[in-house]
């Protein structure tokens, strides 16, 4: 469908986007949504390129020019899923009235909403971090190539380079709450802020985790996601909080 939408689309910088190019991004979108919906249904390990290739009515040579894999895929899909949370974030970030503990507590309560209603997304950041313990050359290594315009000839480590930007911009209003808490008082922890904003990470990822597994068992004791939620940012509070 075209439209003054469609002919006036224009890229982050303001620049139009040609017919071309706004065919390649649509098209682009439709075979990551094809592709999203597979991996919605079965494990990463289960999705075959043959299975994509006929969910996109793409050929395997083409998703391999595009995406360098399977892979590249995956992280594709998890580029976009941090770039609506981190949207939500930054929203969140910029109340002046809220202390740096309040701001923590709202991040941590939307990260916990946005994973349980998109699992796939917390999926995807585990199998980055499965795989980064198991790279011989890491990301961060691919990322520093790229920025010095080395040529990265693989589709995929290009894909899990921009992933990892991704990662970054996601975790700086935690880290600017986490400042914010050690500079106004309202966070009274002795521990480095890094190691701090990665302890948070931890937590959360570790609690949905565990809901994950134990869905079963959540509905036989009547434990919903709304009181691990709740629970959760209890218990930050008073970690976080307490002297």
């Amino acid at each position: 469908m075209t439209g003054s939408n469609d002919r006036n689309a224009e890229t982050k910088t303001g620049a139009k986007l040609t017919r071309k190019e706004r065919k390649k991004t649509f098209q682009k979108q439709h075979d990551l949504d094809a592709a999203t919906e597979l991996f919605k249904k079965a494990p990463y390990d289960d999705v075959t390129m043959d299975d994509i290739a006929e969910q996109t009515l793409l050929s395997r040579a083409t998703l391999y020019k595009y995406f360098g894999g399977k892979e590249g895929i995956y992280f594709e899909i998890g580029i976009q899923g941090f770039r609506i949370i981190s949207k939500k974030q930054e929203a969140l970030i910029k109340s002046e009235s809220s202390s740096g503990l309040d701001k923590i507590l709202k991040l941590s309560e939307t990260i916990l909403r946005y994973l349980f209603e998109n699992p796939l997304s917390h999926e995807i950041m585990r199998h980055y971090l499965v795989t980064e313990n198991k790279a011989e050359i890491t990301t961060d290594k691919i990322l520093r190539k790229m920025k010095l315009g080395e040529d990265v000839e693989n589709p995929s480590d290009r894909i899990r380079a921009r992933f990892l930007q991704e990662i970054r911009k996601f975790e700086k209003p935690w880290a600017i709450a986490v400042e914010q808490g050690f500079k106004d008082g309202s966070i009274h922890q002795d521990m480095n802020p890094d190691h701090l904003v990665h302890f948070l990470f931890m937590i959360i990822s570790g609690i949905v985790d565990r809901a994950n597994l134990e869905r079963v068992m959540m509905q036989k004791v009547n434990l919903s996601v709304e009181d691990i939620i709740k629970r959760t940012i209890d218990l930050i509070r008073k970690d976080l909080g307490s002297d």
